[in-house]
């Protein structure tokens, strides 16, 4: 690549990462961009790359919504890098650029055909590694887009069949979304079913924040299948005396009220990205935000993170004695480690490790010794299997 061609690249790239959020917005997010040389660029990189945007001068108002702020912000930082000197020589340089990002790019790991829950759900699903290799499934954050896995499947993936996939009913078109199942159990049931679509028998189990729940009700369901368990960050119901964080507790009421049709949905949505907007990181908001794009997601969001952050795990502890580490830290303001120490007790084959600093985004960001905390779970406890054929 020629010094020329790396700020375009990077232009490339930032665009490319904001395709998901980009579609859901209606009409197209605005970006603020003179007339000239790189805003021809950016709208030429932007088609290629299937990335609806509005480019042009800024609004006569001079106001923009929370989202075209966090598109205008991520593509801004990337532009003001763009001098004249770095400018492509013309339309097949752009392609070229745009293919490579687009070949590159994290949907490089997602499988020809999604996965198929049995109630008609599509699962995007994301696959890294040797097939050969022990699998390893991460039940990710509801809602959250795969990428934000992006560092675990670069970590793992020379060891093991590393393996994500997207919450149902928000990453697909489901027309439909109301005859499709909701609750934990067909979350759980979504584990399966992306196992069988890759032909894994057996597979470790990663739960991250309300994925944990998840990964439990998985190994409550069918134990034969998992291999071992690791819960990182989880938000439990515990019953009447559960330890919860204020934010943990105002975050499960604002669900509840949204979670109950689409006008109230609609009502809340404004108040729930604004609490959410506070704790996000501008690097990852283009990813962390996007179940709260449009009122509609937001109320899908909420009836299926509600399900998971609502049900009483106690019923799902009874009866795992996998192998499982638990994860949590002192100063995790989202949800209170005393929850995750609580699970860790009552689970016969539990370790519980409590890291000094950490939250649900350094967790994905793999701050810290994260990695080194995975990676030695999961060399003591070897498992992971391909199905017969």
């Amino acid at each position: 690549m020629t010094e020329h061609q790396a700020a375009a690249t990077a232009l490339a790239e930032a665009l490319h990462g904001l395709r998901a959020l980009a579609a859901r917005l209606d009409p197209p997010a605005r970006v603020a961009v003179p007339a000239g040389p790189r805003a021809e660029l950016l709208a030429a990189l932007a088609e290629r790359l299937r990335v609806p945007l509005a480019i042009g001068p800024a609004a006569a108002d001079g106001e923009s919504g929370v989202f075209e702020r966090i598109i205008g912000e991520r593509l801004g930082l990337a532009l003001g890098r763009l001098g004249l000197d770095d400018l492509p020589d013309g339309p097949a340089e752009i392609t070229g650029i745009a293919d490579r990002v687009a070949a590159a790019s994290f949907d490089r790991f997602r499988t020809a055909l999604d996965a198929v829950a049995p109630d008609g759900a599509r699962l995007p699903v994301y696959t890294a590694g040797d097939p050969a290799a022990p699998a390893v499934l991460i039940a990710s954050a509801c809602g959250m887009p795969a990428e934000l896995c992006s560092r675990w499947l670069e970590l793992l993936r020379g060891e093991y069949r590393i393996v994500t996939w997207e919450t149902r009913g928000l990453f697909t078109d489901e027309p439909d979304f109301d005859k499709l199942e909701w609750d934990t159990e067909a979350q759980a049931e979504d584990v399966f079913a992306v196992m069988d679509h890759l032909g894994i028998r057996t597979a470790h189990l990663l739960g991250f924040c309300g994925g944990s729940v998840i990964a439990l009700a998985a190994a409550n369901r069918s134990p034969e299948r998992i291999d071992s368990l690791s819960l990182w960050h989880g938000a439990y119901e515990l019953g009447p005396d559960s330890p919860k964080l204020d934010h943990h507790r105002n975050i499960q009421a604002l669900m509840a009220m949204a979670a109950e049709d689409r006008d109230t949905a609609t009502a809340v949505h404004a108040v729930f990205l604004g609490t959410m907007l506070g704790g996000t990181p501008p690097d990852l908001a283009h990813l962390v935000l996007y179940p709260f794009a449009t009122p509609e997601l937001f109320y899908r969001y909420c009836r299926l993170n509600g399900a998971i952050t609502d049900i009483d795990v106690n019923p799902l502890l009874v009866g795992v004695d996998h192998p499982t580490l638990v994860v949590t830290s002192e100063d995790d303001t989202t949800a209170n480690p005393l929850g995750s120490a609580e699970v860790a007790r009552r689970l016969p084959n539990a370790t519980l490790s409590v890291e000094p600093t950490g939250n649900h985004i350094s967790l994905f960001k793999l701050g810290g010794r994260l990695g080194e905390l995975a990676l030695s779970f999961l060399r003591e406890h070897p498992g992971g299997q391909a199905a017969p054929r």
